[in-house]
């Protein structure tokens, strides 16, 4: 009797330390007609405790920087960041080639320690000489290692429940401040079915940053009134309950906690929180 006690424990453990390691956020970042935008969440969990906190760094007023991962890894690149310095030739190259090295080494210092289901990635956005040119959006992966982004990627625990959604709303066509009004939508909807407890955010909503050509970094406020259609539209998810439903019906933990079978769902909506002036 004994030894099925010990097991158990040692089963409960191995569970509760898998689930503190598992990488939090939700981070998406996409490119459009004139431009780019990332969204984040803002969920931070330390042991069982939650709160909201900023996962976007804002490096010498040029380049928008969002990381996904544990809490600690996060707090390392945080620092790793503060402690960055302004490459001595400014571009495209030095500054990537500085968030690799953060990224790298924070991985390789405590993903040993933190174990396998731990990581860090980062979604970043500048111009292509640093202060001018066109926007770049490129993701880092948590060897160190960089790729452009040529449509959309979508980072964190919280994006196989993202993605799907996304993909289908997802346009090249939308304007960056549209492409972070998709993302408020896809990022909100999650929250609000609870579907995953690791992505949340403020009653503001996700951040979100947009970039253009020759311009800084711009953090959009959703409570304008570019936001109002995808407000409204997150107030009646209901509605949607077939269209969510199919999209996610291969991830039955989703499905499944989005409504009972039974319910009644009303007509899709032809515009789920895009708005076009």
């Amino acid at each position: 009797m004994r030894e099925i006690i010990v097991s158990e424990r040692d089963s409960y453990e191995s569970w509760r330390g898998h689930k503190q390691r598992k990488p939090l956020t939700c981070v998406i970042g996409a490119r459009g007609a004139d431009g780019c935008a990332i969204v984040a969440d803002t969920r931070a969990m330390r042991e069982y405790e939650a709160s909201n906190i900023s996962k976007f760094h804002i490096l010498w007023d040029r380049v928008a920087i969002a990381g996904a991962g544990t809490s600690v890894l996060l707090d390392k690149f945080a620092e790793g960041i503060q402690k960055s310095e302004i490459p001595s030739a400014p571009d495209f190259g030095k500054v990537v080639e500085t968030i690799e090295d953060i990224v790298g080494e924070v991985s390789t210092r405590y993903q040993t320690r933190l174990g396998p289901d731990s990581g860090l990635e980062a979604l970043i956005m500048g111009l292509e000489n640093f202060d001018k040119g066109e926007p770049y959006l490129r993701i880092v992966y948590q060897q160190g290692i960089t790729e452009d982004i040529g449509q959309f990627a979508i980072i964190g625990h919280g994006a196989p429940y993202a993605h799907p959604l996304y993909r289908l709303l997802y346009d090249p066509m939308l304007t960056a401040n549209e492409l972070a009004v998709l993302g408020y939508f896809v990022i909100s909807t999650i929250v609000y079915l609870g579907l995953d407890q690791t992505v949340g955010m403020t009653q503001m909503g996700p951040e979100c940053v947009i970039l253009r050509a020759n311009e800084e970094p711009k953090f959009l406020n959703p409570l304008d009134d570019e936001f109002k259609t995808a407000r409204a539209s997150l107030e009646n998810l209901k509605f949607r309950a077939n269209l969510i439903t199919s999209i996610w019906q291969k991830i039955p933990m989703a499905s499944s906690s989005i409504f009972p079978e039974n319910s009644r769902c009303g007509p899709r909506c032809k515009n789920l929180g895009v708005v076009r002036n």
